[in-house]
């Protein structure tokens, strides 16, 4: 039998690797504090990341399905007609201003919006401001043969919204800039009880 005369120091040992981990990670934490501008992108996208989840739940809300349903009667005469902008509410009939003001949302008289869509703004929150523009063409679903048509006795139809969430630029300056928004689409559904 052979014995080994010396050890084989070829190589690190686990304690040198360790070691070499701790030293490093002192430096990268020390570089962070050269340079503010790397915690300040962390900030500006923990904002983001913050706005953009608001606009989820908020256009979760909008689109929510069971609050865009029109009940009619075909036995009273009653027939299946397109979401109305504004209008006299009788009965079950619904419209945009009416189910957006219970979602916290009114119009402003000074910027409502365009013959394509409706605007509708929410300043119930402190530091945000959400606009939300509802457009009041349809769009079918699913897609019939013709396409780009939207019929009255269509079952569902689609309405484009557009969500704006504003972040305050300064607390208390009164001033937005955007900082999130997105697009879904209300289900408008009209349901016969005769």
């Amino acid at each position: 039998m052979r014995k080994c005369s010396g050890s084989n120091e070829k190589g690190l040992t686990l304690v040198e690797v360790l070691a070499a981990l701790v030293i490093l990670g002192i430096l990268f934490v020390g570089i962070m504090t050269i340079f503010p501008q790397m915690t300040l992108f962390n900030e500006k996208t923990e904002a983001k990341l913050d706005t953009m989840n608001l606009a989820r739940q908020e256009m979760a809300n909008i689109s929510d399905g069971t609050l865009w349903v029109r009940e009619y009667d075909s036995s009273l005469g009653e027939n299946p007609d397109f979401l109305q902008a504004i209008g006299p509410v009788a009965g079950t009939d619904i419209n945009m201003k009416t189910v957006m003001s219970s979602l916290s949302y009114n119009k402003n008289t000074a910027d409502p919006g365009t013959a394509d869509y409706e605007r509708f703004y929410n300043t119930s929150s402190a530091d945000y401001l959400f606009i939300a523009d509802v457009y009041t063409q349809c769009e079918p679903f699913p897609p019939p043969p013709a396409a780009g048509s939207c019929e009255p006795t269509d079952l569902v139809k689609l309405h484009k919204v557009h969500l704006k969430v504003l972040m305050e630029t300064q607390p208390g300056s009164g001033t937005y800039r955007v900082s999130s928004e997105t697009f879904s689409y209300i289900p408008y559904k009209e349901i016969d009880i005769k």
